[in-house]
């Protein structure tokens, strides 16, 4: 029999150890519990940089041109307070041109190493858990610790079904304010252009603005999807709540046939959670052709 593993590091060497240590030593004994306790903390600190990511690539499109735009005119109007500081205004925007790149780049490569971190951690974790696996098939109960682990997994599946649904909807509500923001904005400015020409330019901007935003809600349908994960996560959650508690199907099954229909029932959920994914992605044309037809 294998040793067994503690909590924090290894059995033998019980530290605090980085995703960085572990993908270094993946010969070492490290515990299953420790290696998904820093798989989480290092999927928190991905999602950090992305958000990052996302502010250094907004700040080099849209902050260098808003700094460009606010240095020509103040310089080309000749602003009787701003003149003093043009020559800073200048120079703050050509090291952020120059160095916005750079800064992105670097913040990339700090995400992608971090990426490349969790996927490996992931598989020294699988690797770990096969092992395990192979102690307890000696003992004759393979199978249930699987199956137990597959159910202790649910949680953190729930969980991110239940972010990205999350996102989903989120996306989706920004898009729909969108419209219906700039439906309004759009009649109040097409009548405001009777008077005033310029406002024509803006009426324009708003209406194409509504149109891509409600193009795009119609062709990614981030509602429908959203639901859709929502509705299996809910699911899911259910059926793990009933296995815990014995209650409903689960109430007179001892824990391998327990354990065996939870799996069968969220393989089924997943899998119908899919099909409808599918579904939502497939052309119109292609729903209409794969519609049976009904004859007299």
């Amino acid at each position: 029999m294998g040793t067994v593993p503690m909590e924090h590091g290894t059995a033998a060497t019980p530290y605090r150890a980085t995703i960085q240590d572990i993908v270094n030593q993946p010969e070492k004994d490290w515990s299953p519990v420790f290696l998904k306790s820093q798989i989480a903390s290092a999927e928190e600190r991905l999602h950090l940089q992305g958000i990052w990511l996302k502010i250094g690539r907004a700040w080099a499109i849209l902050g260098n041109i808003a700094l460009w735009t606010i240095t020509v005119l103040a310089d080309i109007l000749q602003w009787h307070r701003a003149a003093p500081i043009v020559p800073i205004l200048y120079g703050a925007a050509i090291v952020s041109t120059l160095a916005s790149p750079v800064v992105m780049y670097q913040q990339y490569k700090r995400l992608r190493s971090n990426r490349l971190g969790i996927k490996k951690t992931i598989l020294i974790l699988r690797e770990k858990q096969t092992q395990q696996d192979g102690y307890t098939e000696e003992a004759g109960k393979g199978t249930l610790v699987r199956q137990r682990r597959y159910r202790d997994d649910m949680p953190d599946i729930i969980a991110q079904m239940r972010e990205q649904a999350g996102r989903l909807r989120s996306t989706h509500n920004r898009y729909q304010t969108v419209i219906i923001v700039g439906s309004i904005l759009a009649s109040a400015i097409t009548t405001a252009s009777v008077s005033f020409d310029v406002t024509r330019w803006i009426a324009v901007a708003v209406t194409a603005a509504v149109g891509l935003s409600a193009g795009f809600t119609g062709y990614y349908k981030f509602h429908e999807n959203s639901y859709n994960l929502q509705q299996t996560a809910d699911s899911i959650e259910r059926e793990y709540e009933a296995v815990e508690l014995r209650v409903g199907r689960y109430a007179k099954l001892d824990h391998a046939d327990a354990y065996s229909l939870f799996a069968e029932t969220v393989e089924r959920l997943r899998d119908e959670q899919n099909k409808r994914q599918q579904q939502l992605d497939q052309p119109v044309e292609t729903k209409r052709e794969d519609t049976p037809t009904t004859t007299a």
